[in-house]
């Protein structure tokens, strides 16, 4: 699955699809600059809470570091 559809099938909070457009971004620029899950995991929950006030537990945002740095490097040359 590509990164971008990883995270827009993601409904981290329960506010519906779509409605993490900025915080997504925010995501999807740092697997530019990281290949760390921790760091990766770490700036996701981070994000949610700089927005929101609130994220998911850590399990669940880790799982989603992984699978999103493990998508983006499937699409690197």
């Amino acid at each position: 699955m590509r990164t971008e559809d990883l995270l827009l099938a993601w409904d981290p909070l329960g506010y519906g699809c779509g409605s993490y457009g900025p915080e997504f971004d925010d995501i999807l620029l740092a697997l530019t600059y990281t290949d760390s899950v921790d760091q990766l995991h770490h700036l996701i929950r981070q994000t949610l809470l700089d927005s929101f006030g609130d994220c998911p537990n850590e399990q669940e945002t880790h799982k989603m570091a992984v699978a999103l740095l493990k998508s983006s490097s499937s699409c690197q040359l």
